[in-house]
């Protein structure tokens, strides 16, 4: 079972924040290298040296200092500007930039002012008819004051207010990192993508992701890990340093803007990864906050699997959400978690950070191996046996306590072990302080115990179920009787049952009773074979390796006419587990109503059932009381399938009178 600590991987939030709100809350520079004084534009145009290299084999016919070529939505409003220092229109009706620029206002945010995003480069070109035009040589989108996208080229399309390039990208921001092959910017929609290959790097992140426990690996001492123990040693706080954070993307990485979210999407062959922690999938989502700049949900999806040291999940989805500090694991078909030896399968799985809690609320399994010591002496095969694996199916729903290392589990409850199967619709199992070793299993409601083992029963039916994994004891408890059975052959009642596994065998204490149905195949022929009942008020002890099951405290058996009482019964049963002979002693009494209501008083009687024949001896004699008369003898033979009794040694006859009587 397992059941657990129940797992997520850190997933960055602040990476997010500084790529979706470089197009959304950048500042705009406030001395742009065109807004420069420069002393040339008072006077007349001046060709630089390096004129005859820009124009190349087309000549110059004009030349413009700071040029500034403004656009503007249906309403008149300037959203973007494009600048130069020096600005060349060459004879095929193209430019030729020195130093340009590209503004991209943005004043959705009132209360902030006009906010812009910056693209800068050393050079650049531009068509005198379409606009459109190219960047080049040291290009820079300025995203905002600390977070920049670096590239050699950069393509510009002002009809549709669009930049993109197929060359490598770096941004560079505060703790964080992103390189990949191509971009295109929607400058307009503040929407970016990265095309392919997209690694991510980012110091500690606090909302740490991870969703079963936190990652106890030793932490590097990056910059920020260090900021915030200096943080936590002001504030009296205690923190754990945090790790930089790895995520890689073949495809598309889309950075997108919500008026409440921020956006940020990683495509194809995913995988996140902080210190021992990794998650792979198809596709992986990060929703961030744009006012707090943390992230508020997380989503991996697509053949998903996860891992953090020993534990491993598998599934269709992986939800993380900050506010709860948990994670949701689904598939359509089956989700799936690992932890040492316990694994877990079903079709959602929640798992608690701060509580290391899980939470199954369908339908689902566990699986779990008992470790048990073995001697070093043992075979191989001994050894294989030792090794007991147990699997817990339920219809309802299964929740682990980290705290109190205990899993419930509720409604159509089936665990199997060993050839066992225990039916029920309530069960709760502990695990010991530092693993998913199973230490008890305590089952209510609806108790149903079927065994193949071979033992006295076959099912049992109770109230309630421990099993002590440690001892290898399960106690069977029912009100006012736990019942066992054997097919229809045999039943017993008993409050309280204990079954051991190690001698196999079985203890019924308090009041309890044991009913046989006959078997013509254990009577001699012609007799009768009539049902076997044995009632007993201590305790009744049945031991599988000697087939042998007495009886305890004012013991008595019927059969037939035949009643037999002693103060302890044993009987033995063949390989058929039919009881076969019966041993009483101590104050034995026995009654045969078919020889004539004999009567025997004596310390042990012998029973072959087989041949239905008994043997009574005393100490110092034996008495048979038979037809109004009684005998002492040494032995006393009652012979109910011949239907007579007879003697050995010198008996002593006394009348009874029927006054004594």
């Amino acid at each position: 079972m397992t059941i657990r600590r129940y797992i997520l991987i850190g997933i960055p939030a602040a990476c997010v924040l500084a790529i979706i709100v470089s197009l959304v809350i950048s500042q705009p520079r406030k001395n742009p290298k065109s807004q420069k004084e420069n002393p040339a534009s008072k006077e007349s145009p001046q060709i630089p040296g390096q004129a005859q290299d820009i124009s190349g084999k087309d000549s110059i016919t004009q030349t413009v200092q700071n040029l500034s070529v403004p656009n503007y939505d249906e309403k008149g409003k300037e959203i973007l500007i494009m600048r130069g220092k020096s600005t060349y229109l060459l004879s095929n009706n193209s430019y030729k930039i020195v130093e340009p620029e590209i503004e991209v206002m943005d004043s959705e945010s009132a209360e902030n002012g006009t906010q812009s995003v910056l693209i800068t480069s050393d050079s650049g070109e531009m068509d005198n008819t379409s606009n459109e035009g190219y960047l080049s040589d040291n290009v820079v989108v300025h995203l905002d004051p600390e977070t920049r996208l670096n590239t050699d080229y950069l393509r510009y399309l002002p009809e549709k207010k669009f930049v993109y390039t197929d060359d490598p990208v770096t941004i560079n921001g505060k703790g964080v990192k992103i390189v990949g092959q191509g971009c295109e910017i929607d400058l307009i929609n503040k929407k970016m993508w990265i095309k392919k290959d997209a690694e991510m790097e980012m110091d500690g992140v606090k909302n740490d992701l991870f969703f079963l426990s936190k990652d106890n690996t030793p932490q590097n001492d990056s910059p920020a890990s260090q900021e915030d123990a200096v943080h936590s040693a002001e504030t009296g706080t205690k923190e754990t340093s945090l790790e930089k954070t790895f995520i890689r993307s073949s495809g598309q990485l889309i950075f997108d803007r919500n008026t409440d979210t921020n956006i940020m999407t990683f495509n194809d062959n995913v995988e996140v990864k902080k210190g021992s922690s990794t998650v792979f999938s198809d596709k992986l989502i990060v929703y961030l906050d744009p006012e707090t700049k943390q992230t508020k949900q997380a989503i991996a999806s697509g053949n998903v699997l996860a891992s953090q040291g020993t534990k491993i999940a598998k599934g269709s989805f992986l939800t993380w959400d900050v506010n709860t500090q948990s994670a949701i694991l689904e598939d359509t078909h089956k989700a799936e978690f690992v932890k040492d030896d316990l694994n877990i399968d079903a079709l959602k799985m929640i798992f608690y950070k701060d509580t290391s809690n899980i939470d199954v609320p369908s339908s689902g399994s566990l699986k779990a191996e008992i470790k048990e010591k073995t001697d070093k002496k043992k075979t191989a095969v001994d050894k294989d046996k030792a090794k007991n694996n147990i699997n817990v199916k339920w219809e309802g729903k299964m929740n682990f306590q980290e705290e109190t290392r205990e899993a419930s589990f509720e409604k159509g409850i089936e665990v199997k072990r060993e050839g066992s199967t225990l039916l029920c619709d309530n069960l709760n199992v502990t695990f010991n302080d530092h693993d998913y070793n199973l230490q008890t299993l305590k089952a209510t409601e609806k108790i149903h115990i079927i065994d193949k083992r071979g033992t006295l029963f076959s099912e049992a039916v109770g109230d309630q179920a421990t099993w002590d994994i440690k001892n290898k004891v399960t106690t069977l408890r029912g009100h006012p009787f736990a019942i066992l059975r054997e097919g229809n052959k045999r039943q017993i009642l008993s409050p309280r049952v204990l079954l051991y596994e190690n001698e196999n065998s079985v203890l019924c204490e308090g009041n309890g009773s044991l009913y046989e149905k006959g078997d013509e195949t254990l009577s001699k022929e012609g007799s009768e074979a009539p049902d076997l009942k044995v009632n007993w008020s201590k305790k009744m002890l049945y031991n599988d390796a000697l087939k042998k099951a007495s009886f305890y405290g004012e013991a008595q058996v019927t059969q037939g006419g035949q009643k037999l009482n002693g103060d302890q019964i044993d009987t033995y049963l063949n390989n058929d587990k039919k009881i076969n002979k019966i041993i009483a002693t101590g104050n034995v009494y026995f009654f045969s109503e078919g020889l004539n209501g004999s009567e025997g008083l004596g310390s042990l009687l012998t029973w072959d059932l087989i041949q239905n024949v008994a043997l009574l001896t005393g100490s110092p004699k034996a008495e048979l009381r038979k037809e109004g008369s009684r005998t002492f003898s040494e032995k006393v033979y009652f012979d109910m399938a011949g239907k007579r009794v007879t003697w050995e040694g010198r008996p002593h006859w006394q009348l009874i009178s029927k006054e004594k009587k």
